[in-house]
């Protein structure tokens, strides 16, 4: 039977095969390259009959095979052995497959039993840390946006803000070990250091909360070289949110895209002349596949419209609060509008905040920008 490879795999080998070309890799590990290999190892080993939900995609040496759900919400790597392909024998290997790559494909699983008394700590931390954060306008505008830019090692992912605490995992704390993992030493992560971003190699976007009379100057630093040792790479959230949003628009030319940084950035940092010669390097054939790839994930940018807050007029007019930032009062008398322009995006994006507001009465629309 022919299987259908989650979307977390397909972009993981892209990375994958840049990075490594070898066929075997420290020493004794095969990642499967392509749909063919792992075709024939799924009907080899009888996936089909013994594990049919899931998919090889690597082995030891030893007769151990990594695989992954075929579900595309479920990115985790399990293991398991070819002589026991049975479900309830899986075991978590790592919470995705990239993750799992900076940890160089360990094949050993590492329990993960929180204590109520860390759970609850847990949840404390986040609480304390949200309402550390949300005073500050500048932040809160920053994980608002969510400027997501693919390719170039600028921020794919944000913390979202409810949850900020536990987006630190990995850099405050290691929720495979449950050990903390901030401290003063040199090398390691401050805890005042909060991360806002990732990109696509869990390299980290960060501020240091002390630093809010400077307008939080932004870090960046590379994940997995043992210390970690901060870029400036912004003057402030709001300059680096400029800088991302400019980027954005220019995603797709190429020409345009270098000037900007030629004219406008410091390709003398570090971090900024790999994005630069990233973008140097990529073919227009490359840019063109980004831009369709890109496109079809996302689909086309539109703006989102309450067309009428239906019969649950206060839970829409709490979300007009927050979405606008606005007092209670203000969003009362927004929501008397006949047609209220409730945020533009692109339109994959944009159907989890439709539903919610579906789920609730109100009556929405997009309208397509071009």
């Amino acid at each position: 039977m022919k299987i259908n490879l989650p979307d977390h795999w397909s972009n993981f080998i892209k990375i994958f095969t840049k990075k490594h070309k070898e066929t075997i890799i420290y020493d004794v590990i095969r990642v499967f390259r392509n749909e063919e290999e792992i075709q024939e190892r799924y009907d080899t080993y009888e996936f089909e009959d013994y594990l049919p939900e899931y998919i090889p995609i690597a082995d030891d040496s030893g007769g151990q095979v990594a695989v992954i759900s075929k579900n595309n919400k479920d990115t985790k790597v399990y293991l398991t052995s070819y002589g026991v392909l049975q479900e309830e024998y899986l075991e978590v290997l790592d919470r995705d497959l990239l993750h799992w790559m900076q940890r160089k494909f360990p094949f050993e699983s590492k329990k993960n039993e929180l204590s109520e008394t860390d759970i609850e700590k847990r949840k404390n931390e986040n609480t304390l840390l949200l309402e550390r954060i949300s005073s500050f306008t500048d932040i809160r505008e920053f994980l608002k946006k969510t400027i997501a830019i693919e390719g170039i090692a600028l921020p794919e992912y944000y913390a979202p803000i409810e949850h900020i605490y536990y987006f630190q995992d990995g850099y405050h704390y290691n929720s495979v070990e449950n050990k903390n993992l901030t401290s003063d030493k040199p090398g390691d992560f401050k805890s005042n250091w909060i991360v806002l971003a990732t990109n696509y190699f869990d390299d980290p976007f960060f501020i240091d909360l002390n630093e809010a009379e400077q307008m939080f100057p932004v870090y960046f630093a590379y994940h997995g070289q043992g210390d970690w040792e901060p870029i400036k790479i912004a003057d402030s959230l709001k300059i680096f949110q400029e800088i991302l949003e400019d980027v954005q628009n220019m995603r797709y030319d190429k020409t345009a895209l270098i000037n900007y940084f030629d004219e406008n950035i410091d390709v003398e940092n570090l971090f900024w002349k790999d994005v630069y010669l990233t973008i140097e390097d990529e073919s227009v054939l490359d840019w063109e596949e980004i831009k369709q790839e890109s496109f079809d994930s996302i689909g086309s940018k539109v703006n989102l419209y309450i067309t009428d807050v239906g019969p649950n007029k206060m839970k829409v007019i709490a979300l007009l609060k927050k979405e606008f930032d606005i007092s209670g009062s203000e969003a009362l008398e927004l929501s008397k509008s006949p047609r209220i322009l409730f945020t533009t995006g692109y339109s994959k994006w944009l159907q989890k905040t439709s539903k919610e507001l579906e789920d609730l009465g109100a009556q929405v629309e997009f309208e397509i920008l071009d």
